[in-house]
Protein backbone atom coordinates (compact mmCIF):
# COMPACT_ATOMS: atom_id res chain seq x y z
CA UNK A 1 0.00 0.00 0.00
CA UNK A 2 1.14 3.55 -0.75
CA UNK A 3 -0.50 6.81 0.22
CA UNK A 4 -0.95 9.14 -2.75
CA UNK A 5 -3.18 11.77 -1.09
CA UNK A 6 -5.05 12.47 2.13
CA UNK A 7 -8.00 10.45 0.87
CA UNK A 8 -6.56 7.72 -1.36
CA UNK A 9 -3.97 4.99 -1.61
CA UNK A 10 -2.75 2.55 -4.24
CA UNK A 11 -2.65 -1.08 -3.27
CA UNK A 12 -2.30 -4.63 -4.52
CA UNK A 13 -4.57 -7.65 -4.43
CA UNK A 14 -2.20 -9.21 -1.87
CA UNK A 15 -2.75 -6.28 0.49
CA UNK A 16 -6.51 -6.69 0.36
CA UNK A 17 -6.19 -10.46 0.81
CA UNK A 18 -4.05 -9.90 3.90
CA UNK A 19 -6.86 -8.06 5.68
CA UNK A 20 -9.73 -9.91 3.97
CA UNK A 21 -11.15 -6.53 3.01
CA UNK A 22 -11.97 -4.79 -0.26
CA UNK A 23 -13.70 -1.63 0.98
CA UNK A 24 -11.80 1.68 0.52
CA UNK A 25 -12.36 2.74 4.14
CA UNK A 26 -10.19 -0.13 5.37
CA UNK A 27 -7.20 1.33 3.50
CA UNK A 28 -7.65 4.91 4.63
CA UNK A 29 -4.35 6.86 4.40
CA UNK A 30 -4.22 7.34 8.17
CA UNK A 31 -4.42 3.60 8.71
CA UNK A 32 -1.81 2.88 6.04
CA UNK A 33 0.59 5.46 7.47
CA UNK A 34 0.10 4.04 10.97
CA UNK A 35 1.01 0.55 9.79
CA UNK A 36 4.02 1.86 7.88
CA UNK A 37 5.27 3.85 10.87
CA UNK A 38 5.06 0.82 13.18
CA UNK A 39 7.08 -1.37 10.82
CA UNK A 40 9.61 1.40 10.15
CA UNK A 41 10.19 1.90 13.88
CA UNK A 42 10.53 -1.87 14.35
CA UNK A 43 13.03 -2.20 11.48
CA UNK A 44 15.11 0.77 12.65
CA UNK A 45 15.37 -0.64 16.20
CA UNK A 46 15.34 -4.35 15.32
CA UNK A 47 12.18 -4.89 17.30
CA UNK A 48 9.40 -7.35 16.58
CA UNK A 49 5.87 -6.62 15.39
CA UNK A 50 3.16 -9.18 16.12
CA UNK A 51 -0.55 -9.12 15.46
CA UNK A 52 -2.74 -8.63 18.53
CA UNK A 53 -4.29 -12.08 18.18
CA UNK A 54 -0.82 -13.59 18.75
CA UNK A 55 -0.42 -11.83 22.11
CA UNK A 56 -3.49 -13.19 23.92
CA UNK A 57 -4.29 -16.35 25.85
CA UNK A 58 -7.60 -16.82 24.03
CA UNK A 59 -9.13 -15.43 20.82
CA UNK A 60 -10.57 -11.92 20.96
CA UNK A 61 -14.29 -12.04 21.72
CA UNK A 62 -17.06 -9.59 20.78
CA UNK A 63 -20.01 -9.48 23.14
CA UNK A 64 -23.59 -8.25 23.01
CA UNK A 65 -26.46 -8.06 25.47
CA UNK A 66 -29.10 -5.64 26.70
CA UNK A 67 -29.19 -4.01 30.13
CA UNK A 68 -31.90 -5.23 32.49
CA UNK A 69 -33.28 -3.45 35.54
CA UNK A 70 -31.95 -5.86 38.16
CA UNK A 71 -30.09 -5.36 41.41
CA UNK A 72 -27.50 -8.12 41.36
CA UNK A 73 -23.95 -8.35 42.69
CA UNK A 74 -22.21 -8.95 39.36
CA UNK A 75 -20.59 -5.97 37.60
CA UNK A 76 -21.94 -5.64 34.05
CA UNK A 77 -19.51 -3.56 31.97
CA UNK A 78 -21.25 -1.29 29.46
CA UNK A 79 -19.62 0.78 26.68
CA UNK A 80 -20.10 3.93 28.75
CA UNK A 81 -17.86 2.50 31.49
CA UNK A 82 -14.73 2.87 29.34
CA UNK A 83 -12.79 5.94 30.48
CA UNK A 84 -10.06 8.39 29.54
CA UNK A 85 -8.06 6.99 32.46
CA UNK A 86 -7.96 3.57 30.70
CA UNK A 87 -9.75 2.04 33.72
CA UNK A 88 -13.28 0.64 33.76
CA UNK A 89 -15.49 3.00 35.76
CA UNK A 90 -17.67 0.82 37.98
CA UNK A 91 -20.00 3.73 38.73
CA UNK A 92 -21.10 3.59 35.08
CA UNK A 93 -21.61 -0.17 35.00
CA UNK A 94 -24.90 -2.02 35.35
CA UNK A 95 -25.65 -4.88 37.75
CA UNK A 96 -26.43 -8.47 36.89
CA UNK A 97 -27.38 -11.58 38.81
CA UNK A 98 -25.18 -14.54 39.66
CA UNK A 99 -27.46 -16.70 37.50
CA UNK A 100 -26.85 -14.53 34.41
CA UNK A 101 -23.12 -14.51 35.13
CA UNK A 102 -23.01 -18.31 35.17
CA UNK A 103 -24.69 -18.34 31.74
CA UNK A 104 -22.44 -15.59 30.33
CA UNK A 105 -19.75 -17.94 28.98
CA UNK A 106 -17.12 -15.93 27.09
CA UNK A 107 -18.71 -12.71 28.35
CA UNK A 108 -17.24 -13.45 31.79
CA UNK A 109 -14.31 -11.19 32.70
CA UNK A 110 -11.13 -11.71 34.66
CA UNK A 111 -8.97 -9.21 36.50
CA UNK A 112 -6.68 -7.56 33.96
CA UNK A 113 -8.84 -8.08 30.86
CA UNK A 114 -8.63 -5.21 28.37
CA UNK A 115 -11.86 -4.02 26.75
CA UNK A 116 -12.33 -2.28 23.39
CA UNK A 117 -15.41 -0.44 22.14
CA UNK A 118 -16.84 -2.55 19.31
CA UNK A 119 -19.80 -0.61 17.90
CA UNK A 120 -20.76 3.05 17.59
CA UNK A 121 -23.28 5.17 15.72
CA UNK A 122 -20.64 7.33 14.06
CA UNK A 123 -17.00 7.08 13.07
CA UNK A 124 -14.38 8.46 15.40
CA UNK A 125 -15.39 6.61 18.57
CA UNK A 126 -13.94 3.18 17.86
CA UNK A 127 -10.40 2.84 19.22
CA UNK A 128 -10.84 5.41 21.99
CA UNK A 129 -11.01 4.87 25.75
CA UNK A 130 -9.75 1.30 25.60
CA UNK A 131 -9.77 0.28 29.28
CA UNK A 132 -8.63 -2.42 31.68
CA UNK A 133 -10.80 -3.96 34.37
CA UNK A 134 -9.37 -4.44 37.84
CA UNK A 135 -11.28 -6.81 40.11
CA UNK A 136 -10.89 -7.79 43.73
CA UNK A 137 -10.98 -11.47 44.69
CA UNK A 138 -14.67 -11.38 45.64
CA UNK A 139 -15.81 -9.43 42.57
CA UNK A 140 -17.34 -10.91 39.44
CA UNK A 141 -17.85 -9.10 36.16
CA UNK A 142 -19.20 -9.70 32.68
CA UNK A 143 -19.57 -7.81 29.41
CA UNK A 144 -22.82 -6.10 28.48
CA UNK A 145 -23.21 -4.54 25.06
CA UNK A 146 -20.99 -4.41 22.01
CA UNK A 147 -17.49 -4.70 23.42
CA UNK A 148 -14.39 -6.73 22.58
CA UNK A 149 -12.50 -8.63 25.27
CA UNK A 150 -8.71 -8.87 25.02
CA UNK A 151 -7.00 -11.21 27.49
CA UNK A 152 -3.24 -10.47 27.31
CA UNK A 153 -0.63 -13.21 27.48
CA UNK A 154 1.78 -11.92 30.12
CA UNK A 155 4.57 -14.11 28.75
CA UNK A 156 4.33 -12.41 25.37
CA UNK A 157 3.77 -8.78 26.40
CA UNK A 158 3.50 -6.51 29.43
CA UNK A 159 -0.31 -6.11 29.76
CA UNK A 160 -0.08 -2.45 30.75
CA UNK A 161 2.27 -1.68 27.88
CA UNK A 162 -0.36 -3.25 25.62
CA UNK A 163 -3.05 -1.10 27.27
CA UNK A 164 -0.99 2.04 26.59
CA UNK A 165 -0.27 0.92 23.02
CA UNK A 166 -3.95 0.27 22.28
CA UNK A 167 -4.62 3.89 23.28
CA UNK A 168 -1.86 5.30 21.08
CA UNK A 169 -2.51 7.17 17.85
CA UNK A 170 -1.34 4.36 15.48
CA UNK A 171 -3.51 1.75 17.20
CA UNK A 172 -6.52 4.06 17.31
CA UNK A 173 -6.21 4.83 13.60
CA UNK A 174 -5.94 1.13 12.77
CA UNK A 175 -9.00 0.20 14.84
CA UNK A 176 -11.07 3.19 13.75
CA UNK A 177 -10.48 2.46 10.07
CA UNK A 178 -11.09 -1.27 10.47
CA UNK A 179 -14.81 -0.91 11.12
CA UNK A 180 -17.47 -2.38 8.85
CA UNK A 181 -21.01 -1.41 7.91
CA UNK A 182 -23.13 1.69 8.24
CA UNK A 183 -23.44 1.25 12.01
CA UNK A 184 -19.65 1.44 12.39
CA UNK A 185 -18.89 -1.96 13.90
CA UNK A 186 -15.49 -3.43 14.75
CA UNK A 187 -15.20 -7.21 14.41
CA UNK A 188 -13.01 -9.17 16.80
CA UNK A 189 -11.19 -10.74 13.86
CA UNK A 190 -10.33 -7.31 12.45
CA UNK A 191 -9.14 -6.00 15.80
CA UNK A 192 -6.97 -9.09 16.14
CA UNK A 193 -4.97 -8.07 13.06
CA UNK A 194 -3.70 -4.90 14.74
CA UNK A 195 0.13 -4.82 14.40
CA UNK A 196 1.63 -4.38 17.87
CA UNK A 197 5.14 -2.98 18.25
CA UNK A 198 7.21 -5.05 20.65
CA UNK A 199 10.25 -3.21 22.00
CA UNK A 200 12.48 -4.91 24.54
CA UNK A 201 10.82 -6.17 27.70
CA UNK A 202 12.76 -3.55 29.65
CA UNK A 203 11.14 -0.76 27.61
CA UNK A 204 7.72 -2.41 27.86
CA UNK A 205 8.07 -2.65 31.64
CA UNK A 206 9.20 0.97 31.93
CA UNK A 207 6.06 2.17 30.16
CA UNK A 208 3.74 -0.48 31.54
CA UNK A 209 4.81 -0.11 35.17
CA UNK A 210 4.15 3.65 35.10
CA UNK A 211 0.67 3.07 33.72
CA UNK A 212 0.07 0.28 36.23
CA UNK A 213 1.00 2.61 39.09
CA UNK A 214 -1.22 5.33 37.59
CA UNK A 215 -4.17 2.97 37.58
CA UNK A 216 -3.36 1.77 41.09
CA UNK A 217 -3.40 5.40 42.30
CA UNK A 218 -6.68 5.98 40.45
CA UNK A 219 -8.22 2.98 42.21
CA UNK A 220 -7.04 4.35 45.59
CA UNK A 221 -8.54 7.74 44.78
CA UNK A 222 -11.84 6.12 43.82
CA UNK A 223 -11.78 4.10 47.06
CA UNK A 224 -11.43 7.32 49.07
CA UNK A 225 -14.30 8.92 47.14
CA UNK A 226 -16.48 5.87 47.76
CA UNK A 227 -15.69 5.85 51.48
CA UNK A 228 -16.68 9.52 51.75
CA UNK A 229 -19.95 8.77 49.94
CA UNK A 230 -20.64 5.89 52.34
CA UNK A 231 -20.06 8.13 55.37
CA UNK A 232 -22.60 10.69 54.15
CA UNK A 233 -25.08 7.93 53.28
CA UNK A 234 -24.68 6.36 56.72
CA UNK A 235 -25.13 9.66 58.58
CA UNK A 236 -28.09 10.90 56.53
CA UNK A 237 -29.70 7.68 55.25
CA UNK A 238 -30.11 8.95 51.69
CA UNK A 239 -32.24 6.02 50.52
CA UNK A 240 -35.39 8.16 50.56
CA UNK A 241 -33.73 10.76 48.31
CA UNK A 242 -32.56 8.06 45.90
CA UNK A 243 -36.07 6.60 45.78
CA UNK A 244 -37.48 10.02 44.93
CA UNK A 245 -34.96 10.43 42.13
CA UNK A 246 -35.48 6.88 40.81
CA UNK A 247 -39.25 7.43 40.68
CA UNK A 248 -38.79 10.86 39.06
CA UNK A 249 -40.56 12.36 42.07
CA UNK A 250 -38.18 15.29 41.72
CA UNK A 251 -40.90 16.66 39.40
CA UNK A 252 -43.36 16.75 42.29
CA UNK A 253 -43.89 20.05 44.08
CA UNK A 254 -46.35 21.65 46.49
CA UNK A 255 -46.06 25.30 47.55
CA UNK A 256 -48.04 28.48 48.08
CA UNK A 257 -47.65 32.20 47.67
CA UNK A 258 -46.35 32.57 51.23
CA UNK A 259 -43.45 30.23 50.54
CA UNK A 260 -42.72 32.03 47.27
CA UNK A 261 -42.48 35.35 49.08
CA UNK A 262 -40.36 33.91 51.87
CA UNK A 263 -37.92 32.26 49.44
CA UNK A 264 -38.13 35.10 46.90
CA UNK A 265 -38.64 32.54 44.13
CA UNK A 266 -41.57 31.91 41.79
CA UNK A 267 -40.23 29.10 39.56
CA UNK A 268 -41.83 25.69 40.30
CA UNK A 269 -38.53 23.90 39.83
CA UNK A 270 -37.15 25.52 42.98
CA UNK A 271 -39.85 23.74 45.01
CA UNK A 272 -39.32 20.23 43.64
CA UNK A 273 -39.80 17.69 46.43
CA UNK A 274 -36.36 16.10 46.19
CA UNK A 275 -34.64 19.49 46.55
CA UNK A 276 -36.63 20.36 49.65
CA UNK A 277 -36.18 16.87 51.07
CA UNK A 278 -32.38 17.15 50.86
CA UNK A 279 -32.41 20.18 53.16
CA UNK A 280 -34.95 18.59 55.51
CA UNK A 281 -32.75 15.50 55.91
CA UNK A 282 -29.67 17.57 56.79
CA UNK A 283 -31.52 19.69 59.33
CA UNK A 284 -33.14 16.65 60.96
CA UNK A 285 -29.97 14.55 61.24
CA UNK A 286 -27.28 17.03 62.33
CA UNK A 287 -26.36 20.51 63.37
CA UNK A 288 -25.84 22.76 60.39
CA UNK A 289 -24.81 26.14 59.12
CA UNK A 290 -25.29 28.03 55.91
CA UNK A 291 -22.47 28.52 53.45
CA UNK A 292 -22.66 32.27 54.09
CA UNK A 293 -21.64 31.59 57.72
CA UNK A 294 -18.25 30.11 56.79
CA UNK A 295 -17.35 32.01 53.62
CA UNK A 296 -15.03 34.95 53.76
CA UNK A 297 -15.83 36.20 50.29
CA UNK A 298 -16.96 35.20 46.83
CA UNK A 299 -14.48 35.85 44.04
CA UNK A 300 -16.16 36.69 40.77
CA UNK A 301 -14.44 36.32 37.45
CA UNK A 302 -14.13 38.66 34.48
CA UNK A 303 -14.26 37.32 30.95
CA UNK A 304 -12.16 39.28 28.44
CA UNK A 305 -13.32 39.76 24.90
CA UNK A 306 -12.13 37.16 22.39
CA UNK A 307 -9.60 39.61 20.97
CA UNK A 308 -7.82 39.74 24.33
CA UNK A 309 -7.04 36.00 24.56
CA UNK A 310 -3.49 34.93 23.79
CA UNK A 311 -1.28 31.87 23.37
CA UNK A 312 1.06 32.98 26.15
CA UNK A 313 0.47 34.87 29.35
CA UNK A 314 -1.56 34.20 32.48
CA UNK A 315 -4.07 31.46 33.29
CA UNK A 316 -7.82 31.99 33.45
CA UNK A 317 -9.85 29.01 34.67
CA UNK A 318 -13.10 28.71 32.71
CA UNK A 319 -16.17 26.48 32.91
CA UNK A 320 -14.59 23.85 30.63
CA UNK A 321 -11.49 23.72 32.83
CA UNK A 322 -13.34 21.96 35.67
CA UNK A 323 -13.86 18.25 35.12
CA UNK A 324 -16.70 16.02 36.28
CA UNK A 325 -14.40 14.31 38.79
CA UNK A 326 -13.60 17.61 40.50
CA UNK A 327 -10.25 18.46 38.93
CA UNK A 328 -8.90 21.40 37.00
CA UNK A 329 -7.82 20.53 33.47
CA UNK A 330 -4.80 22.78 33.07
CA UNK A 331 -4.72 21.95 29.35
CA UNK A 332 -8.15 23.52 28.90
CA UNK A 333 -7.76 27.03 30.30
CA UNK A 334 -7.87 30.47 28.72
CA UNK A 335 -4.76 32.62 28.46
CA UNK A 336 -4.57 36.42 28.56
CA UNK A 337 -1.48 38.61 28.10
CA UNK A 338 0.28 39.47 31.33
CA UNK A 339 -0.47 43.18 31.12
CA UNK A 340 -4.19 42.49 30.67
CA UNK A 341 -4.10 40.01 33.55
CA UNK A 342 -2.52 42.55 35.88
CA UNK A 343 -5.07 45.17 34.90
CA UNK A 344 -8.26 43.12 35.19
CA UNK A 345 -7.56 39.95 37.16
CA UNK A 346 -4.87 40.58 39.75
CA UNK A 347 -7.45 41.34 42.42
CA UNK A 348 -9.27 38.12 41.51
CA UNK A 349 -6.21 35.88 41.78
CA UNK A 350 -6.93 32.55 43.43
CA UNK A 351 -5.27 31.04 46.47
CA UNK A 352 -4.69 27.45 47.43
CA UNK A 353 -7.85 25.85 48.91
CA UNK A 354 -10.25 28.29 47.23
CA UNK A 355 -13.39 26.34 46.21
CA UNK A 356 -14.57 26.65 42.62
CA UNK A 357 -18.13 26.20 41.33
CA UNK A 358 -19.14 26.52 37.69
CA UNK A 359 -22.13 28.81 37.35
CA UNK A 360 -23.17 28.80 33.71
CA UNK A 361 -24.87 26.54 31.17
CA UNK A 362 -25.31 22.77 31.22
CA UNK A 363 -22.07 22.40 33.22
CA UNK A 364 -23.28 24.61 36.08
CA UNK A 365 -22.72 23.05 39.50
CA UNK A 366 -19.40 21.29 39.00
CA UNK A 367 -17.21 21.67 42.09
CA UNK A 368 -13.43 21.74 42.41
CA UNK A 369 -10.74 23.24 44.64
CA UNK A 370 -7.36 24.88 44.12
CA UNK A 371 -5.52 21.81 45.38
CA UNK A 372 -2.15 23.35 44.50
CA UNK A 373 -0.86 26.90 44.36
CA UNK A 374 -0.92 28.15 40.78
CA UNK A 375 -1.03 31.75 39.62
CA UNK A 376 -4.50 31.84 38.10
CA UNK A 377 -7.78 33.72 38.08
CA UNK A 378 -11.28 32.77 36.89
CA UNK A 379 -13.58 33.81 34.09
CA UNK A 380 -17.15 34.92 34.65
CA UNK A 381 -18.36 31.33 34.16
CA UNK A 382 -16.86 30.30 37.52
CA UNK A 383 -17.34 31.49 41.10
CA UNK A 384 -14.65 31.00 43.74
CA UNK A 385 -15.45 30.67 47.44
CA UNK A 386 -12.84 31.67 50.00
CA UNK A 387 -13.66 30.36 53.46
CA UNK A 388 -13.06 32.23 56.70
CA UNK A 389 -9.61 31.66 58.23
CA UNK A 390 -11.01 29.98 61.34
CA UNK A 391 -12.71 27.23 59.31
CA UNK A 392 -10.16 24.46 58.83
CA UNK A 393 -12.08 22.03 56.62
CA UNK A 394 -12.22 23.28 53.00
CA UNK A 395 -11.94 19.75 51.60
CA UNK A 396 -14.84 18.67 53.79
CA UNK A 397 -16.96 21.41 52.19
CA UNK A 398 -15.87 20.26 48.71
CA UNK A 399 -16.71 16.66 49.58
CA UNK A 400 -20.18 17.68 50.74
CA UNK A 401 -20.88 19.96 47.75
CA UNK A 402 -19.96 17.05 45.45
CA UNK A 403 -22.27 14.67 47.35
CA UNK A 404 -25.88 14.06 46.33
CA UNK A 405 -27.17 16.35 49.11
CA UNK A 406 -24.84 19.14 48.06
CA UNK A 407 -25.55 18.76 44.35
CA UNK A 408 -29.31 18.82 44.87
CA UNK A 409 -28.98 22.12 46.72
CA UNK A 410 -26.77 23.61 44.02
CA UNK A 411 -29.13 22.49 41.27
CA UNK A 412 -32.06 23.96 43.23
CA UNK A 413 -30.49 27.41 43.17
CA UNK A 414 -30.00 27.44 39.39
CA UNK A 415 -32.01 30.00 37.45
CA UNK A 416 -33.46 28.19 34.44
CA UNK A 417 -36.64 30.14 33.79
CA UNK A 418 -35.17 32.17 30.94
CA UNK A 419 -32.12 31.38 28.81
CA UNK A 420 -29.24 29.10 29.86
CA UNK A 421 -28.94 27.93 33.47
CA UNK A 422 -27.10 30.34 35.72
CA UNK A 423 -26.02 30.24 39.34
CA UNK A 424 -25.59 33.66 40.95
CA UNK A 425 -22.97 33.88 43.69
CA UNK A 426 -25.37 35.29 46.31
CA UNK A 427 -27.60 32.22 45.89
CA UNK A 428 -24.81 30.04 47.27
CA UNK A 429 -25.41 31.69 50.68
CA UNK A 430 -28.52 29.53 51.11
CA UNK A 431 -26.75 26.18 50.80
CA UNK A 432 -26.99 24.21 54.04
CA UNK A 433 -23.76 22.51 55.21
CA UNK A 434 -24.00 19.82 57.92
CA UNK A 435 -21.94 20.62 61.01
CA UNK A 436 -20.83 17.08 61.79
CA UNK A 437 -18.66 16.24 64.83
CA UNK A 438 -15.09 17.54 64.56
CA UNK A 439 -13.66 14.02 64.33
CA UNK A 440 -15.89 13.20 61.35
CA UNK A 441 -15.21 16.48 59.58
CA UNK A 442 -11.49 15.90 60.06
CA UNK A 443 -11.77 12.37 58.69
CA UNK A 444 -13.71 13.43 55.59
CA UNK A 445 -11.44 16.42 55.02
CA UNK A 446 -8.33 14.21 55.17
CA UNK A 447 -9.87 11.58 52.89
CA UNK A 448 -10.79 14.23 50.32
CA UNK A 449 -7.23 15.56 50.41
CA UNK A 450 -6.01 12.00 49.78
CA UNK A 451 -8.46 11.74 46.90
CA UNK A 452 -6.82 14.71 45.22
CA UNK A 453 -3.30 13.48 46.09
CA UNK A 454 -3.88 10.02 44.60
CA UNK A 455 -5.70 11.42 41.58
CA UNK A 456 -2.94 13.94 40.86
CA UNK A 457 -0.33 11.18 41.16
CA UNK A 458 -2.39 9.02 38.79
CA UNK A 459 -2.61 11.79 36.20
CA UNK A 460 1.14 12.48 36.38
CA UNK A 461 2.12 8.81 35.99
CA UNK A 462 -0.44 8.36 33.23
CA UNK A 463 1.06 11.31 31.35
CA UNK A 464 4.61 10.02 31.87
CA UNK A 465 3.73 6.56 30.55
CA UNK A 466 2.03 7.90 27.43
CA UNK A 467 4.77 10.49 26.90
CA UNK A 468 7.39 7.72 26.92
CA UNK A 469 5.35 5.61 24.50
CA UNK A 470 4.63 8.54 22.20
CA UNK A 471 8.33 9.42 22.09
CA UNK A 472 9.06 5.83 21.11
CA UNK A 473 6.41 6.13 18.34
CA UNK A 474 7.85 9.42 17.08
CA UNK A 475 4.93 11.49 18.40
CA UNK A 476 4.78 14.52 20.69
CA UNK A 477 3.69 14.33 24.33
CA UNK A 478 0.02 14.63 23.37
CA UNK A 479 0.31 11.74 20.92
CA UNK A 480 0.21 13.78 17.69
CA UNK A 481 2.70 14.09 14.86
Amino acid sequence: MKVISEISVVSTLQDYQRFYRADPYSVHPRKVRSIESIYNIANNNRWEVKELNCLVTEPLFKSSGIERNVDGEVIAVKPGALSDDFLIDFSKCAKETEEEYMKAGLRQLQDGDIILLADAHAEGYIGYKTSIIRLQKNQKAMLLGHLIKVRPNKKEINPYYLLAYLNSEPARHFLNYSVRGQTVGLHASDAGKLPVLLPSRKIQDSIGDKLKQAIKAKIEAERKRKEIEEIFEKVFDIREIRNLLDKRAFLTFNYGIGECMRENRLDPRYFWLSYKKAIEIIKSKSKYYYLKDIKKEYIRGITPSSSEFSTSGEILIKVGSITDDGFINWNNVSIVPSDKYVKDHKKHELRKDDILITNCGVSAGKVSIMYKQVKAAITGEVTAIRLIDSFQYPYYVVAFLRSILGQLQIQRQLNVASGPSHLYFFQLDKIVIPDLPESLKTKIDNMMREYYTFSEKSKQLHFQAMEELNKLLGLNAEGDK
